[in-house]
């Protein structure tokens, strides 16, 4: 089923971690050689500035939560009581006043006034990999462009390139999961995602196995070669370049090790599986504050068309279960932990958690489970100058549609416009558009256009 991730309980960064620095390279950087002149469009600033546009700049990191396979969001996010509704879900009034599963995410119904639900959205994309390319995208697949289009990860890891400092020595887009259906497109391989998806069993340490003098040697070695091949134009030549200097300043930097390193208390807190390891090694990198401003941490097995309510691994009141305990404890610390210029870490970073799409309402499909339905579904919002505690825009009593909207556009909640609440949230000027693209197409940072909209919007009620 689609989603699913075999649960591993040791959480220590591999050397070959490092390796993956590259994994999540497209074929566009490869191919194209574009980093350059793309990344100089932005970084002089040659494109101007809109005065139109204000972002919002009430965080300085973002966490997406995408909850592979897509949850059911009548019985998590946007509760639909019926006699399809099993008592083990447990639905009453929340800490905020709305219905909850509080049987399934009992942590979560205490803290409801620490996050905002967003009940109105809608797409129409119902295949698993174009749904998820559209979120991580905020754009419909085009499969010629596809290599093209960079995730909105690595955009923000452009956009916060001239803030970087010596310090900032770890990548600032990161995955802990499978990695997406996009990566850095035609960016530089500087902003390609670090995919760490393999929480397997690892080394107690990051040093070379033969000792440091050892490595010295070899990584001299490898410099003079790249040094005697600087000349050709080979585009996989420098990416590779790229990823060796950021591995070794990561392997050489005392912080990188502990941060990635989740301690026994904090998995067992966490719920000592995948997802909620992923989630405090997350939370490291954050309290680390090395240069990280984007994380996608993935959650699998929500793709529930086949019993649903069973208490299996990957069905409804486990994946629940598991993203109460993961999530309630990540608030909880973020909470605590005290920010860069905030308060805590908590107020300078937005947290969006949302799955590709909803699944489809009322009684059970035949094999008691539910299937993919974009056409109304929910995200949550927590962090970074979000106000808790808030339903914007709601569902008609069976969740098959979007009755109320919620905000002042005439329109349910699209996915440029989650784009734009990110990019807002973080300062960025979700208008920009940056020309020198292999296709020669004009790249919009939050296009709506492919929708049919006019525009894309920042959901304004949740701040």
């Amino acid at each position: 089923m689609y989603g699913q991730k075999k649960d591993n309980k040791s959480w220590l960064l591999e050397r070959r971690a490092f390796l993956r620095l590259g994994t999540g390279l497209g074929l566009s950087s490869l191919l194209f050689g574009w980093s350059n002149p793309i990344q100089a469009e932005i970084l002089n600033n040659t494109l101007g500035i809109n005065p139109s546009v204000t972002p919002r700049g009430s965080a300085k990191n973002c966490l997406l939560i995408m909850l592979k396979g897509g949850p059911s969001h009548i019985d998590t996010f946007d509760v639909k009581v019926g006699n399809w509704t099993p008592s083990k879900l447990g639905v009453a009034q929340n800490s905020a006043g709305f219905l909850w599963p509080t049987a399934v995410m009992p942590q979560l119904a205490k803290k409801a006034n620490k996050f905002s639900i967003v009940r109105s959205l809608q797409h129409v994309e119902v295949v698993h990999e174009r749904a998820e390319y559209y979120a991580e995208t905020g754009r419909r697949l085009n499969p010629g462009l596809r290599a093209e289009i960079p995730h909105i990860g690595a955009v923000i890891a452009l956009e916060q390139e001239t803030t970087r400092i010596s310090s900032d020595i770890f990548p600032g887009f990161m995955v802990f999961g499978g990695g997406g259906y996009s990566n850095n497109g035609f960016l530089s391989a500087n902003f390609s995602p670090f995919v760490i998806d393999d929480a397997g069993s690892g080394i107690n340490n990051l040093l070379p196995v033969d000792g440091l003098s050892s490595f010295e040697r070899r990584r001299e070695s490898l410099k003079l070669l790249n040094e005697i091949n600087k000349g050709e134009a080979n585009p996989a030549r420098q990416t590779f370049s790229v990823f060796q200097e950021q591995a070794e300043k990561m392997m050489r930097d005392p912080l990188t090790a502990p941060t990635f390193l989740v301690n026994e208390a904090d998995r067992k807190r966490y719920g000592n599986n995948y997802f909620g390891v992923s989630l405090a090694a997350a939370r490291n990198v954050f309290k680390a504050n090395r240069g990280t401003r984007f994380i996608e941490v993935d959650q699998y097995g929500w793709d529930n068309h086949i019993n649903i309510y069973d208490d299996g691994p990957y069905n409804l009141p486990n994946l629940c279960r598991q993203f109460d305990t993961a999530f309630s404890s990540l608030l909880d610390d973020l909470s605590a932990s005290p920010g860069v210029k905030a308060p805590t870490l908590l107020d300078e970073t937005l947290i969006v958690v949302m799955g590709e799409f909803g699944r489809t309402v009322g009684t059970l499909n035949q094999t008691k489970g539910r299937d993919h339905y974009p056409y109304a579904f929910s995200a949550v919002f927590a962090g970074g100058g979000i106000k808790g505690g808030r339903v914007i825009g709601s569902t008609d009593e069976t969740g098959a549609g979007v009755k109320e909207l919620g905000w002042s556009q005439n329109r349910p909640v699209h996915l440029p416009d989650i784009v734009t609440t990110i990019y807002s949230s973080l300062g960025i000027d979700w208008t920009k558009t940056l020309t020198n693209t292999p296709s020669g197409r004009v790249y919009r940072y939050a296009d709506p256009t492919a929708v049919g909209d006019e525009d894309s919007y920042e959901i304004t009620p949740l701040f």
